[in-house]
């Protein structure tokens, strides 16, 4: 562990330029780098720019600093981190990454540790939620917003999340969680916004319940989320892992039954069907209830979706048109992604898998066709409303609770900016993104069990016969009660429309993670941008 030394007392350490200098250049740096949530690890970083004045007196013997750090990186671009510290005389009990450093002080020493990992702190910003407090923090004040449904325990006890994530959850009694946001943004960040309006505002009730927040607030400035807090939900896990469970059963059922190709026909693409109406086969070699669950997760989402939609009057939330100023912020986004991925796509070609390089391959020869596809959106022919969605929808953000499924994690793509996340879209783009997410779900069976025995050429040609059934029972039942409830989607023609430039959307992005992470897995998202281009 290092050691550091101040010439000042912890009250006025910030003003001691020997510990800044050490502190900044040296410690933060080693100790942002062995964190899950920090984002910037592997960017070539300029310089930190810790801001240490944040001072919040949670208790009166003791205080934190709400430390907020820029990473200035070489491309010009800043991201800013949120490490709250406080000054312990003792480290017993607690794991050694939540120590930053050792610290000479003129009278003692001790330990600079993360604040989260101490008690004293974790229970004041409980009590500071429950009581709604508003104590100046800098040159405005901090924000403990305290939601409609949270009660007062007798006791608090907390701890840590014991998960790799890219924010902090501290765990009150077993009963709430509250999530510390790690990255903040220059406005009110998407998960809070969303989660609390579906919990205080609307009538969806499979999201979350709202239990408070935490927040920068400043006359004249943009508000920073520093923390949301839900009650818990009980759940036996996320759909992701439900369903790679439910997909090895079906696999091994079709090779138990010595089911062939010719026996699983091809549902037409992106046609809306009822269970019933799918083929007898798909039923029997998938578990029992499998597109009942399938049937369950549309209603849910297409819910969501009504709630977003129904609120007129909030102009965070109300509904807007189709528009040139959209339709030019899309093909900007996409016709930069797409050239960054083309690009990757050729460095990384040798590193690919046999079956990649031929779809890659085709992909790149179709490059022009795939540009076009993209700018033959046109807003003019569109009817339909935009509204708030999810915008990061998969099946990783769904929980499995009793029976039930619970969407969360409303906070939108990783990639994108908070004023992107926040940009209203067709609904329509969170259904394109579970159907990759079915999608992916099925070929990673393929790829994590070798076991099952058969062809990985012929599983995936199963593969793809099921995610159509899937995705034409979700599409029948998500679209039936659109229509039912009056969310504003279009005509099908529309939807169809929307369905399969978003999938291709979605396509195109997930080159990029799968490129630069595992490119034996690129043969997924290639696929899916040859199903579009060639309606297969």
């Amino acid at each position: 562990m290092k050691w550091i030394h101040s010439l000042k007392p912890w009250a006025e350490i910030w003003q001691c330029e020997r510990f800044t200098t050490e502190f900044t250049q040296s410690v933060l740096v080693a100790y942002l780098t062995e964190c899950r949530w920090f984002g910037s690890k592997n960017a070539a970083v300029k310089r930190l720019v810790p801001r240490g004045d944040l001072r919040w007196n949670f208790s009166d013997s003791r205080f934190s600093y709400l430390m907020m750090i820029d990473v200035v990186h070489y491309t010009a671009h800043t991201d800013t981190y949120f490490l709250p510290i406080v000054f312990r005389a003792d480290i017993d009990e607690l794991p050694q990454k939540s120590v930053l450093c050792g610290l000479e002080l003129p009278e003692t020493k001790g330990y600079i540790i993360d604040a989260l990992y101490d008690t004293d702190f974790r229970e004041a910003v409980f009590l500071h939620i429950l009581k709604e407090k508003d104590p100046p923090i800098g040159n405005g004040h901090l924000r403990f917003e305290k939601g409609k449904k949270l009660n007062a325990p007798e006791a608090i006890e907390s701890h840590l999340l014991n998960a790799e994530q890219s924010n902090t959850t501290i765990v009150y009694n077993e009963l709430y969680y509250l999530k510390i946001y790690r990255k903040l943004f220059r406005d009110t960040n998407p998960d809070l916004e969303i989660t609390r309006y579906l919990s205080e505002e609307s009538f969806f009730v499979n999201s979350p319940v709202y239990a408070g927040s935490i927040t920068w607030k400043r006359e004249g400035y943009f508000d920073v989320s520093l923390g949301l807090m839900q009650q818990k939900v009980e759940n036996q896990g996320d759909a992701w892992n439900y369903f790679l469970q439910k997909n090895l059963q079906t696999f091994l059922t079709v090779k138990e039954l010595g089911i062939g190709l010719n026996d699983l026909p091809k549902v037409p693409l992106y046609k809306s069907e009822k269970p019933e109406d799918i083929p007898q086969i798909f039923h029997q070699i998938t578990p029992p209830g499998f597109f009942g669950d399938i049937a369950l997760l549309a209603r849910r989402t297409v819910e969501l979706h009504i709630a977003l939609f129904r609120e007129k009057t909030n102009r965070n939330f109300s509904p807007s048109q189709f528009n040139q100023d959209y339709q030019v912020w899309l093909l900007n986004r996409l016709l930069y992604q797409l050239d960054n991925r083309l690009n990757l796509l050729e460095m990384n070609f040798d590193r690919l898998p046999e079956q990649g390089k031929v779809w890659a391959a085709e992909v790149m020869r179709n490059a022009e066709h795939i540009r076009n596809r993209i700018l033959n959106f046109d807003y003019h022919s569109l009817n339909s409303m935009r509204i708030r969605i999810h915008g990061d929808y998969h099946l990783g953000q769904v929980l499995v609770s009793g029976g039930d499924f619970v969407i969360l994690d409303f906070e939108g793509e990783p990639e994108s900016t908070i004023r992107d996340r926040k940009v209203k879209q067709p609904p329509i783009k969170d259904v394109a993104g579970m159907f990759r997410s079915f999608h992916y779900s099925l070929f990673a069976t393929v790829f994590n069990h070798p076991e099952i025995g058969l062809p990985q050429e012929f599983l995936f040609e199963v593969a793809g016969r099921l995610y159509r059934a899937i995705a034409s029972v979700f599409l029948h039942f998500y679209t039936w009660q659109a229509f039912e409830n009056n969310l504003d989607i279009g005509y099908r023609p529309e939807v169809d429309f929307l369905l399969r430039y978003h999938i291709f959307e979605k396509a195109i992005y997930e080159l990029g993670y799968e490129l630069n992470s595992r490119p034996e897995w690129v043969v997924i998202p290639l696929k899916g941008i040859m199903q579009i281009l060639n309606n297969d």
